[in-house]
C-alpha cells in the first residue's frame, strides 16, 4: 500500500525550472532512496512535500489524502517528519524537553511535568534501544545521539513518514550500523523512510526501493536488488560521463611540494 504518491510535480524559480514532470511514491514499512547528484531536485521536492515550497503543478496524496497546497503545519499534523543534515535540537535543553518542545505536558497548575517527561521518554528510548539519558544537556551529546534524538522526536509526534537527509555524514561505521538497526526495527513497525544520500554502500544495505532524479527529471526507479551499483550512478550523472576516460597523458612538471620524515 502507498502511503505517499506525488504526480507529476513541476517547480520553477523565475525562469529556471527546477522539477519538471516528477513523479515518485513511497510504500507502507519501506525505506526509499531519494538519489540525484546536487542540483538534482531532490531538495526541492522534498520541500514541496513538506510544505516549503508551493508546486506549480502536479498533485500529492499522503496517507489516502490529497493536500493540492499542502503548508508546514499540515504535513506536520499529517506526520511527516524531515530530519535535516544540519540537525535542528536546542543544545540549551535537556533531552527530554527537546522531545516535548512545543507540546510540553503540563501538571494540573500549569507548569511543565518534567517527571511525567522524563519518564516517557525513557519509555521511548527502552522501545528504540537508544541509550540516552533523558536529564543530560542535549549539548552533551555527540553527534550520532543527537542525530537519534531528532528521530525519537519525530516519532513521538507519530510521524508515519521520515525523510533522512545525508542522516550518516557525521557518523562512525559502528554508529551507521546502530541508525540503521533501529531503522530496519521501525519498518517492521510500519514506518516508512525516504532517505538520501550519495553514500552507494549504505544505499544498498539499508533501501528497498530507489528513485533517481536528475536536472529535476525523474530518471528510473526500482527495486534495490533489481540494480547495481554502477547502474544507478550512471543514472544520476548520465552513462556517457560514468564511462568517460577522462585522463590524458602528459608531461609532468618539477614538484610544488616535497615532504620528508613527515610524522
Amino acid at each position: 500500500m502507498k502511503i505517499l504518491e506525488m504526480k507529476h510535480i513541476s517547480k520553477a524559480f523565475g525562469p529556471a525550472k527546477v522539477l519538471n514532470d516528477v513523479s515518485f511514491d513511497v510504500e507502507e514499512g519501506e525505506i526509499h532512496a531519494l538519489l540525484g547528484e546536487n542540483g538534482a531536485g531532490k531538495s526541492t521536492l522534498m520541500n514541496i512535500l513538506t510544505g516549503v515550497y508551493y508546486m506549480d503543478e502536479g498533485s500529492i496524496v499522503f496517507n489516502g489524502k490529497e493536500y493540492p497546497d499542502p503548508s508546514i503545519k499540515q504535513m506536520e499534523a499529517a506526520g511527516i517528519a524531515f530530519v535535516h543534515q544540519e540537525l535542528n535540537v536546542i543544545n540549551d535543553l535537556t533531552v527530554s524537553d527537546n522531545i516535548f518542545l512545543c507540546r510540553e505536558i503540563k501538571t494540573k497548575l500549569g507548569l511543565i511535568d518534567d517527571k511525567e517527561q522524563i519518564a516517557r521518554t525513557k519509555k521511548l528510548f527502552e522501545d528504540l534501544g537508544v541509550d540516552i539519558d533523558p536529564t543530560v544537556m542535549v549539548s552533551e551529546l555527540k553527534t550520532s545521539e543527537k542525530q537519534l534524538l531528532e528521530i525519537c522526536r519525530a516519532l513521538y509526534a507519530d510521524a508515519k513518514l521520515l525523510i533522512l537527509d545525508e542522516p550518516t555524514t557525521a557518523l562512525s561505521n559502528s554508529e551507521i550500523d546502530h541508525l540503521f538497526e533501529i531503522l530496519k526495527k521501525l519498518k517492521t513497525q510500519g514506518k516508512s523512510f525516504i532517505f538520501i544520500s550519495h553514500k552507494m554502500p549504505e544505499i544498498f544495505a539499508i533501501a528497498d526501493r530507489y528513485t533517481i532524479l536528475r536536472n529535476g527529471n525523474f530518471i528510473s526507479s526500482g527495486y534495490i536488488k533489481d540494480t547495481n551499483a554502477h547502474e544507478v550512478t550512471s543514472g544520476m550523472v548520465g552513462a556517457k560521463y560514468v564511462d568517460a576516460d577522462v585522463y590524458e597523458s602528459r608531461e609532468l612538471g618539477e614538484p610544488v611540494l616535497e615532504l620528508h620524515d613527515f610524522c
